[in-house]
């Protein structure tokens, strides 16, 4: 039921962004570097996320993850038949580390068991949900700019694995003060990221 749940919402994400994904498309068809770029900052974190919850490589997520924007310019001409652009930056990359993982398979022996045992139990289900959470984590990270200057601080730096008393040090205020925004970050993020409330809660516990 949970997987069904977040199949729909990933659904309904991908629905809500439909008409600028449309304009995007055109304009990387026409060559837009700038929206190329745009596209690259906004999708590269989430896709990093995915792939290292695939390969559990960070470095080799990374590359991954360069080669999947690399072959998107070289083939951008043939974008028009694409509906949605962020859909097919994740189903690329997921592809694309899988190959990863049956490579390692057949390069190294000394972990093809293991690797062996991750492939298999990658099911289709499971790419899904790293998928949903890849995509929450991107918009709650998009949410969190659009905070109050203060919030935003106290967010990006709880994020970065800082305690409360740490950020108060940091930032020169009261801890109190600290769990005062991130209540307030909590509640104002509440209206702007529905499908991540989880996520939010779980970067802002100290």
């Amino acid at each position: 039921m949970k997987s069904r749940h977040s199949i729909k919402v990933y659904q309904a994400l991908q629905n809500s962004v439909l008409h600028s994904e449309e304009d995007l498309i055109l304009r990387l068809n026409e060559g837009d570097v700038a929206a190329f770029d745009g596209l690259f900052m906004e999708m590269y974190p989430a896709l990093c996320l995915l792939s290292n919850r695939i390969v559990f490589d960070d470095a080799a997520a990374k590359d991954i993850v360069s080669e999947v924007f690399l072959q998107l310019w070289k083939t951008r001409t043939f974008l028009s038949e694409v509906k949605s652009i962020k859909a097919y930056l994740y189903v690329a990359t997921r592809n694309r580390s899988l190959n990863h993982l049956k490579k390692l398979k057949r390069n190294e022996k000394k972990v093809q068991e293991a690797y062996v045992k991750q492939l298999e139990e990658k099911s289709y289900e499971d790419i899904l949900q790293n998928v949903f959470n890849a995509e929450a984590v991107r918009l709650l990270h998009e949410a969190i700019l659009t905070l109050p200057p203060e919030c935003t601080k106290v967010v990006q730096l709880n994020i970065e694995g800082f305690s409360t008393n740490e950020i108060a040090q940091q930032l020169g205020i009261s801890p109190s003060a600290v769990s005062h925004q991130k209540a307030r970050a909590i509640k104002l993020l509440r209206g702007k990221i529905v499908p991540g409330m989880a996520l939010i809660s779980l970067f802002l516990a100290d």
